[in-house]
């Protein structure tokens, strides 16, 4: 027999009900005697501690999981759209691509003409009208998040 198995003398000063309670239990679990029904009393506090523990650890990750969710959620929308912003530009630059390279063989070019070294007026004025609208599309972008905080201060 094991050092773990192997059974000690223990002597233990019990209250009348604490003994009468230790007898009940003995005659309903059908148990041999009253150091069999502390050992099962013993391994019973472990096995719910434990299984406590583990409703405790179950319950705290669906708080936090729920949580996450509702910090991520609004985030989730804005990650779409960049998404599918990205893949918009994305086809759009490969299109240009293909057409340049067309260009470039139609047209039998040597050498590229690049706006470090020469930027004509109609580029300048393309330019111009690109910035203006990406300013214009930020502002919009901005109000819409200015008029969409105070909306979500209200539900709290």
């Amino acid at each position: 027999m094991s050092n773990e198995n192997k059974k000690q003398q223990k002597n233990l000063f019990l209250t009348e009900s604490t003994i009468k309670k230790i007898e009940q239990l003995k005659i309903d679990r059908k148990l041999s005697s009253h150091g069999a029904v502390i050992e099962y009393l013993v391994d019973s506090y472990f096995a719910n501690e434990s299984s406590q523990n583990q409703a405790l650890l179950t319950e705290i990750d669906a708080i936090v999981f729920q949580h996450l969710q509702r910090v991520f959620e609004p985030l989730t929308e804005d990650l779409k759209r960049v998404r599918v912003t990205g893949n918009v530009i994305d086809r759009n630059t490969q299109m240009l691509l293909e057409f340049w390279n067309h260009y470039f063989i139609m047209t039998d070019a040597k050498k590229l003409g690049s706006t470090q070294r020469y930027k004509t007026i109609p580029f300048e004025e393309a330019e111009a009208l690109v910035k203006e609208r990406i300013a214009h599309n930020r502002q919009k972008k901005l109000d819409w998040e200015a008029k969409r905080k105070p909306s979500d201060n209200q539900d709290k």
